[in-house]
């Protein structure tokens, strides 16, 4: 265990991390460097020099770049000093990774590499005073997240190896698009996504349904409140088949997500699958 007493990080508990002290022993990362990255990173709220879980895991990341062999697109700090905003950097960078029409949508053949630049960049827009769970003192409601969204970019492990939400790819055929949509009134929190796949004269639509709700904790590292969308789905639809959704596995990606980010029409959220 590297933190301190108020589960904080900062340069004195940085020597008690083996693999970064073994990293400085054999030159492959230089104090000043460290002292560098470290400096860079935003610094926990009340404090200067100290970092929390959301630091720790960007100074991490930064380490980690460092070792990271050259691609066709190189990872670089997460457009904080970028004339655009980091949404606008964000949105940009998808669209641009997304012009290749024989791979598929939504980041399902992203590489590494690719994976590494957009979770940088998202990173440093959750720090950025437009996300309403910083600006909003912790005052989330489902008329938030109730709406219409688009899935533009995943890093699901799940999604990617069934090529899909839904698994249900057929050959010669592939996914074109998730949308989803949260309904919310006093007394019903429905919840539906509707999913393309593409097979020409074929292309269908599978529909999810089921119910969600917004639920909030407090994490255990930093003391602040989180907010999780659980999702319940109910029912599979596609062409003429319906079916109970409770124990699709491939559904498993939109079950129970992390809110790292809100704003009027861009939602981060992220998983464990």
């Amino acid at each position: 265990e590297i933190v301190d007493n108020n589960y904080m990080v900062g340069m004195e508990e940085l020597r008690k991390w083996g693999d970064l002290q073994d990293m400085l022993r054999e030159e492959e990362l230089s104090p000043l460097e460290l002292q560098n990255m470290f400096d860079a990173v935003p610094k926990a709220a009340g404090t200067d020099n100290k970092l929390n879980e959301e630091g720790f895991e960007a100074l991490y990341e930064a380490i980690d770049a460092l070792f990271e062999d050259d691609d066709d697109i190189s990872p670089t700090p997460a457009a904080v000093e970028a004339a655009r905003s980091s949404k606008d950097t964000l949105l940009s960078t998808i669209e641009k990774l997304g012009m290749d029409e024989e791979r598929l949508p939504c980041g399902l053949e992203g590489t590494d590499t690719e994976v590494e630049l957009v979770l940088e960049i998202a990173s440093a827009l959750e720090q950025e005073a437009s996300n309403m769970i910083i600006s909003r003192d912790d005052d989330i409601s489902t008329a938030d997240i109730a709406g219409e969204w688009e899935l533009l970019y995943t890093t699901s492990s799940t999604m990617k190896f069934n090529k899909s939400l839904s698994g249900m790819v057929p050959p010669n055929a592939k996914f074109g698009g998730l949308k989803q949509s949260f309904k919310a009134s006093k007394y019903l929190a429905d919840a539906e996504y509707l999913e393309q796949i593409n097979a020409g004269p074929a292309s269908f639509e599978v529909k999810v349904t089921g119910d969600w709700e917004l639920r909030n904790s407090v994490s255990l590292f930093t003391g602040s409140k989180t907010f999780t969308v659980q999702v319940e789905p109910d029912k599979v639809t596609y062409l003429t088949t319906s079916t109970r959704a409770d124990h699709w596995k491939s559904l498993g990606p939109l079950n129970l997500l992390d809110i790292s980010y809100l704003d009027d029409d861009l939602r981060i959220m992220s998983g464990t699958t």
